[in-house]
């Protein structure tokens, strides 16, 4: 065989054994890579084990390259099953994660029905008017508070306000005194 066709029909295996395929960085790239790699190794150990022959390097490529590319193969195949185990692992914590919030969820419920029911047992007429006058006291006093506070903040408000006219007075006072005074 002719040196100069080396290349070309070098390059001709790898397209065929590769299928003549592009991949993405998801597809068969253990494949590709082992297509390439075992074509290169093979044309390596065909030249080394044979008479150096152009034909040695060319069936050292194209069994590395059957051989590079199912081991490569085997590659991508394994990668896609892990990948699919860590998306199904993935899935079931999010699964469980729901899960235990709901339990969670109940839970609470049942605990506040359990303290309704027990109030429900030994409740009397005379605790509900006590439950009620408290919550009536609790309110008169939040009531109390929050108008001391808006009375205050009422005031505060007129103090600033006052602070503003105070420095306004006194900057057109000191402005007045200046022109009396010839400094303008």
């Amino acid at each position: 065989m002719n040196k100069r066709f080396l290349p070309f029909v070098a390059g001709f295996l790898v397209l065929i054994l590769t299928g003549c395929q592009t991949t993405s960085s998801s597809g068969n790239t253990g494949r590709n890579v082992g297509i390439i790699g075992g074509a290169i190794a093979g044309a390596v150990a065909g030249n080394n084990i044979g008479d150096g022959s152009d034909t040695n390097k060319v069936a050292g490529a194209i069994i590395g390259g059957i051989i590079g590319g199912m081991a490569g193969g085997q590659y991508d195949k394994r990668q896609e099953e892990l990948a699919a185990a860590e998306a199904q692992r993935q899935y079931e914590y999010e699964q469980e994660v729901r899960a235990q919030q709901k339990l969670e969820e109940e839970i609470q419920a049942l605990e506040a029905q359990r303290a309704k029911d027990a109030i429900a047992k030994t409740a009397t007429e005379s605790d509900v008017r006590a439950a009620e006058r408290e919550a009536a006291r609790v309110e008169a006093e939040l009531a109390a508070k929050r108008k001391a506070f808006e009375e205050s903040q009422k005031r505060a408000e007129r103090i600033q306000e006052a602070q503003a006219r105070i420095a306004e007075a006194q900057r057109e006072l000191a402005e007045l005194e200046a022109r009396e005074s010839g400094q303008y």
